[in-house]
């Protein structure tokens, strides 16, 4: 019996691994971004220092180096796939690459060594169990109108939910963001650990979102050449998406809820894209929030060297911060710096502007402008009272290979009305209202590639005052220039 077992032991280890799951091929990737970049006068004074500036590295500013480092691994099978990205994004500097503990640091904004930390900064983890009903969760990408405005959401919070096809043409989305979950933790100086309230620091978002494609027949074009189109024929794609979110900010001591939509399409040359939000709540005390939003855009494919758009974005402001209606715009997460038309990572008006217009990093809008009434925004910071915006933008951007190899470009301007100007203080002129017109911005974007894998890219942003920044901070004009080193694997 025992001479037959050196026989037997292949035939059981096949079973064995035959009864064993195949483990998945792992694929790793990744990015590493070297940033040198200078802000200047963010408040609008060259005479005064600015104010420290948070960035995706933490606080900065005028002259510094940030360093964004992504390592990447995703895995899949028919049904279900991981992906995990560690980064490490941090102002480059002695402390942060050593990640060395200095003396007093504690002292410096309340946090030791910040900027120095490695980790998982995003998650997605998905599970089909029907073409309708797609299990999701992690701390990936997740957005509600970041392909037309970006007025409400987009960001990389947590999140567990459930998408699919209802139909062909029909897609749903239902997620659950606990965005802070921290309020029942006892404080440092509970000797008895007891667990505070459950809710008092509490924010979390509910939303559904559906997506219907309305996409039509070539033939269904008119057969006129300003289409793009000389004998009638070429796509015609449009979707339409209805969106709610309900907002519990019981941080904040606000419930809003948030109805909107947003439509994207294309006609011939013509891409158009829509937005249109509305907000109703309340605060606990009582008081209203009634506002809206909205956002309209038209690119028009002429030439791979030349793809120019037309844009208006429009935040309701408040026009009297002294009553009970809160009537200014504050979304969820403004995430106009990563939409298509007018965003681009690193222009002025997508960094932290908090110190004078109030518009914080990655939002358009100046939600910041004021702190009363603050609920939601990016760090729950924005102020209901804000003055809202009207702000048109004129752009293009294109490929130059035809004439430089591997060369693209983008170009663009804001022209920025303040919506109400009640709430703001008149420091030039005591006693008289702020102009409207806040200033226009001018951003450009030179991008080259050496290779698939290294890129280097540049922006010039610069922000012009208008009488209405005149009024309250300062003439002098702000900057930023921002060099881009990109290695991709």
């Amino acid at each position: 019996m025992y001479r037959r077992l050196p026989a037997v032991l292949p035939a059981l280890l096949a079973m064995v691994l035959l009864a064993t799951p195949a483990r998945a091929e792992i694929d790793f990737f990744g990015t590493a971004k070297i940033k040198p970049t200078f802000y200047t006068d963010f408040d609008f004074q060259s005479g005064k220092t600015d104010r420290a500036i948070i960035n995706e590295g933490g606080l900065t500013g005028g002259e510094h180096v940030r360093a964004e480092l992504r390592l990447g691994w995703k895995a899949s099978g028919d049904a279900w796939s991981v992906k995990m990205i560690a980064e490490a994004d941090v102002i480059m500097t002695k402390d942060s690459a050593d990640r060395s503990y200095y003396t007093g640091a504690e002292d410096i904004e309340g946090r030791p060594n910040s900027g120095g930390e490695f980790g998982i900064e995003r998650v997605e983890l998905l599970y089909r169990f029907f073409p309708w009903l797609e299990l999701q969760t992690g701390w990936d990408i997740r957005a509600l109108d970041i392909k037309t405005g970006g007025l409400l959401f987009g960001d990389d919070h947590p999140f567990i939910g459930f998408r699919g096809n209802l139909a062909p043409k029909l897609q749903y989305e239902a997620l659950y963001l606990p965005i802070q979950n921290r309020g029942n933790l006892p404080r440092k100086d509970d000797v008895d650990k007891i667990l505070r309230s459950s809710t008092e620091d509490d924010w979390r978002v509910y939303s559904l979102k559906l997506t219907q494609d309305l996409a039509g027949a070539p033939e269904a074009l008119p057969q006129q050449a300003w289409l793009g189109n000389k004998e009638g024929r070429g796509p015609l794609q449009v979707s339409v998406s209805p969106f709610y979110a309900y907002s519990d900010n019981d941080s904040k001591d606000a419930q809003i809820h948030y109805f909107g939509m947003e439509a994207i399409g294309q006609v011939g040359w013509f891409r158009p894209s829509f937005e249109v939000v509305a907000a109703e709540g309340e605060f606990d005390n009582g008081r209203d929030i009634s506002s809206w939003a909205m956002f309209a855009g038209l690119e028009m494919g002429l030439h791979k060297a030349f793809t120019p758009y037309l844009a208006f974005r429009y935040a309701q402001g408040d026009n009297n911060a002294a009553d009970n209606k809160v009537k200014g715009w504050v979304g969820i997460t403004d995430i106009g710096r990563f939409t298509p038309l007018m965003g681009m990572d690193g222009n002025i008006l997508g960094e932290d502007m908090g110190q004078s217009y109030g518009a914080t990093l990655y939002s358009y809008s100046p939600e910041r402008a004021l702190g009363t009434n603050r609920y939601g925004g990016i760090g729950n910071g924005g102020s209901g009272d804000n003055p809202g915006q009207k702000l048109l933008a004129v752009g293009a951007r294109g490929d130059l290979s035809q004439w430089v190899k591997n060369l693209m470009y983008k170009s663009q301007a804001f022209f920025i009305w303040y919506d109400e100007t009640n709430n703001l203080t008149n420091v030039r002129n005591p006693g008289r209202k702020v102009d409207s017109y806040a200033g226009t911005t001018f951003d450009l974007q030179l991008m080259y590639a050496f290779s698939k894998n290294f890129s280097v890219d540049y922006i010039f942003s610069t922000f012009i005052p208008g009488d209405g920044i005149k009024d309250q901070f300062g003439d002098d004009p702000a900057f930023v220039n921002c060099l881009t080193l990109a290695w991709s694997y």
